[in-house]
């Protein structure tokens, strides 16, 4: 009798250890315990709509609202249209220009400085050959910008631009600027630009804007204040 007590005593024993050591064995498998961050595989018959859902709240947004000042650099190109009731566009044709900003963003001020080039053509009537009207200008201004949390911000920017015009053609004051001879004359001028950052990178977008330019007469440039619009389009860079 006593034998078989200790038997069975003996067989508890046994049972009672495999037990303790499966259940240990369980808890180790991989995502048996929750992980912090990490979100649940999903079971069988479970919601996709609410899986999409748990991993879009999972990904962190970027916030766009700069707190600290942040350098920026930028390259913008575009094309610059003259305007105006006496701009022949059989004689003044859509030109080229580029241009390298750099200033400081602060949030919702932007102080700016850029220098750039342009060059329109100029087809004058009869067997006169075509001429560049160039110029050369530096721009000091700022632009207004409206942080958020999303790709898209939105500005508008005004500068004053010190400009140096050159046209090189032979035929005085008779078409859309003054003939400057071999040599670049100055005209100040201002310019506004809107537009809007789409950003594909923390510290890079694409600048997408319009831009408003206009010079004043100056020193024998032109015989009248000349408009044009410029549609452009760049990156922009935070450093």
């Amino acid at each position: 009798m006593n034998s078989f007590v200790s038997r069975a005593g003996l067989l508890l024993i046994l049972v009672a250890t495999s037990t303790a050591n499966a259940h240990a064995d369980d808890s180790g498998l991989p995502g048996s315990k929750p992980e912090y961050g990490v979100m649940p595989m999903a079971s069988e018959g479970s919601d996709p709509r609410l899986e999409r859902l748990l991993s879009r709240q999972q990904t962190p947004k970027q916030d766009r609202r700069r707190t600290h000042p942040a350098a920026v650099l930028a390259i913008q190109g575009g094309v610059p249209i003259f305007v105006g009731s006496d701009i022949d566009r059989n004689v003044v044709r859509p030109g080229g220009g580029f241009s390298f900003t750099t200033g400081a963003d602060l949030g919702y001020v932007v102080p700016e400085l850029d220098v750039g080039y342009m060059a329109v053509p100029i087809d004058p009537p009869g067997s006169l050959p075509r001429e560049p009207l160039q110029r050369v200008h530096l721009g000091l201004g700022a632009r207004l910008q409206a942080p958020n949390n999303s790709p898209v911000i939105p500005y508008l920017s005004a500068s004053f631009a010190f400009q140096w015009w050159k046209f090189d053609a032979l035929t005085g004051c008779t078409l859309l600027a003054c003939s400057t001879g071999d040599r670049f004359r100055f005209a100040p001028g201002l310019s506004f630009r809107a537009g809007m950052t789409i950003s594909f990178a923390r510290s890079a977008a694409i600048d997408i804007g319009l831009r408003y330019g206009l010079s004043f007469q100056g020193d024998g440039v032109f015989t009248q204040t000349r408009q044009w619009v410029e549609p452009n389009i760049g990156f922009r860079f935070w450093i």
